[in-house]
């Protein structure tokens, strides 16, 4: 399993912190080897045309942060991360984000 780094969504945050790489990779690996347990819907909005998963990541550096994701042929790409932690907010956040992408 690879995950990806979206560089809009997620340089500003893994500059800040640069631990939080590793620590998101490996929660994504493990939440899709698990099946997504502990991961929801981010969104109903599509990327790629795939669906966009979301889960909370802690980091000692960053603290909890959520991270956005979508999956596809064993490709993980992390489109976003935020330290917004309240479910509502973040997607709000993200929303107004992919309405924004080129």
């Amino acid at each position: 399993m690879s995950v990806t780094f979206g560089k809009r969504g997620c340089e500003a945050l893994l500059r800040k912190h640069p631990g939080l790489k590793a620590r998101v990779a490996a929660a994504v690996e493990s939440q899709i080897a698990h099946g997504l347990f502990k991961s929801k819907f981010a969104t109903t909005e599509r990327w790629e045309g795939q669906p966009i998963w979301e889960c909370r990541v802690n980091e000692a550096s960053a603290g909890s942060v959520r991270a956005a994701f979508s999956v596809r042929d064993g490709t993980a790409a992390v489109i976003y991360l935020s330290p917004t932690l309240q479910k509502r907010a973040f997607t709000a956040e993200l929303n107004r984000f992919l309405r924004r992408r080129p």
